[in-house]
């Protein structure tokens, strides 16, 4: 009995201790969108942009330009991929993806508050000349995983300036 509320006890330090670390699963972005202002997106939709847009209709943000107090444009995002090294036999041994993207954000005034910014995110992974599949598979999950990367870095950025305006207002 005693082994048992031992571990017991374990059990529940270690959720405790996990939760309160800011350890989050992977691809859990939405759990820091705490913006309490109503966002207008404008862009051309592409992966990331479709991030941020269902990102901010979950948390029911999204509006039109005329009831927002954000205005945030997003550009096509641009993903790129090179070599970055090669095997004894000059074939490819690893690449490199790169994307970058462009944002703005704006008041409800047209202000600007985050003038166009560009993020760039790289990430590179072995190529097996012997399982293409394999390699194709995980050259797909890092193009999401940037595409997810680049989104919460604008979502942190609108938490972040969101929070400043309403600073300054009070």
């Amino acid at each position: 009995m005693n082994k048992l509320l031992r571990l017991t006890a374990m059990t529940c330090f270690a959720l405790i201790l996990a939760s309160c670390s800011g350890w989050h699963l992977r691809g859990s972005e939405n759990a820091s969108l705490s913006l309490s202002s109503r966002v207008f997106l404008s862009g051309q939709p592409s992966q990331t942009y479709l991030i941020v847009e269902q990102s901010l209709e979950r948390k029911q943000l999204l509006d039109s330009a005329f009831n927002s107090e954000l205005l945030l444009t997003i550009e096509p995002e641009r993903i790129s991929r090179r070599s970055a090294s090669v095997n004894s036999d000059s074939t490819t041994a690893e690449f490199e993806l790169t994307l970058k993207l462009n944002y703005e954000i704006r008041d409800n005034q047209k202000n600007i508050l985050r003038p166009k910014t560009e993020i760039e995110l790289v990430r590179s992974y072995n190529f097996n000349q012997n399982d293409i599949g394999s390699s194709d598979k995980e050259d797909a999950i890092l193009r999401r995983d940037l595409q997810r990367a680049a989104a919460r870095q604008i979502i942190q950025q609108l938490t972040i300036l969101d929070g400043i305006r309403n600073k300054t207002s009070e």
